[in-house]
């Protein structure tokens, strides 16, 4: 189990999400390609933070004519102290039809040395189509760009956060939304979630569903290990859209290995061949020593022939998709397995020499 788990997506419980804007798209490429974030008010210097003095008063003197000296002392701060290496942060393109996840990369902001003709561009229109696009900001942090989405595949929960007219906007109250949008197989805290996506774009029927989840309910409230450890789902059907599972992260990788099993062959779902038995037997049969141990008599539940067809026939009837993660996950067990065997094998035939 330990050797699956190791390859699963492990999200931090304490981890910062961030929505950083991008002058409407003009610095969203600058952003990309170099790999990092910035906010703007040059006059504010890094060094100027570390004045005994308060933030605002140093945004007035460098800024007469600004009258949200509050407001910039604040975008200010929480881009230099309050995001920190390790957290999230989105950006969008122009007119937000892209949207780039990154992770800060950094403990504290770095001053870039920008030349001139780009941080004076406003003032200088002969310069700006040599320079245009690329970013005057100097306070900066940096970001490893991990995933894009467009905005038609975006969770609509997110549309408010990308509307938010703030430099910089704190997002975790979209966090478990962004999570979704980064991995469909994770775990955070002492819970694993486990979604399958619903690929069909047509009208979905709701005797496809409702036996759909009542079948995947039975598989994980069966083979669960524990009494106190309750699973719950989450729907989202947008066609398409996803369906959740929430749960001990022993219970809910057993349910993605047994769910495997019944209708692995069904799903479109490795880029190569996989034995599938091969591949779940060895945490099956931890699982039933597991089950023993816990002097659990009771034979795991199977289910019955008409649900396994069921659940099969409605898999294809909603287009379901399995998690990616998953198949990350299981390749690298896989590879791991394979470089423990030839070692061993390599091992043993020097042993006999």
């Amino acid at each position: 189990m330990e050797e699956l788990v190791k390859h699963i997506p492990e999200i931090p419980v304490d981890r910062g999400y961030w929505f950083v804007r991008t002058n409407s798209g003009e610095y969203y490429e600058s952003f990309v390609n170099d790999g990092f974030v910035g906010i703007g008010w040059n006059r504010v210097e890094l060094k100027h933070l570390k004045e005994n003095r308060p933030l605002e008063d140093i945004v007035r003197e460098k800024y007469k004519n600004e009258n949200r000296s509050n407001y910039v002392a604040n975008q200010i701060k929480t881009f230099c102290y309050d995001i920190k290496k390790g957290d999230i942060v989105l950006i969008p393109s122009s007119k937000s039809a892209y949207i780039h996840f990154g992770i800060v990369q950094d403990d504290e902001p770095y001053e870039e040395d920008i030349p001139i003709e780009i941080e004076n561009i406003d003032e200088h229109s002969e310069w700006f189509f040599e320079y245009e696009g690329v970013c005057p900001y100097r306070k900066r942090r940096q970001v490893k760009w991990i995933k894009v989405v467009r905005r038609d595949n975006l969770d609509p929960q997110l549309y408010k956060l990308i509307y938010s007219q703030h430099t910089i906007s704190k997002a975790d109250g979209y966090a478990e939304y962004i999570d979704k949008s980064l991995f469909d197989f994770y775990i955070k805290g002492d819970k694993c979630h486990f979604i399958l996506h619903v690929r069909k774009k047509e009208h979905i029927k709701a005797h496809h569903l409702i036996p759909f989840m009542s079948d995947l309910l039975a598989i994980a409230d069966n083979n669960k290990l524990g009494f106190d450890n309750e699973i719950d789902i989450k729907v989202s059907i947008q066609s398409p859209g996803t369906i959740e599972l929430i749960g001990g992260i022993q219970n809910i990788v057993i349910f993605s290995l047994i769910l495997l099993t019944v209708v692995g062959g069904r799903f479109k779902f490795f880029a190569m061949e996989w034995d599938t038995p091969g591949i779940v037997g060895r945490f099956l049969e931890w699982y039933r020593i597991k089950r023993q141990g816990q002097n659990q008599e009771q034979e795991t539940n199977e289910l019955t022939e008409q649900q396994r067809e069921r659940l099969v026939a409605n898999a294809g009837n909603l287009d379901i998709q399995m998690p990616e993660q998953l198949q990350k996950a299981l390749k690298a067990y896989i590879e791991d397995i394979n470089k423990q065997m030839s070692a061993a094998a390599e091992t043993k035939s020097k042993e006999e020499e």
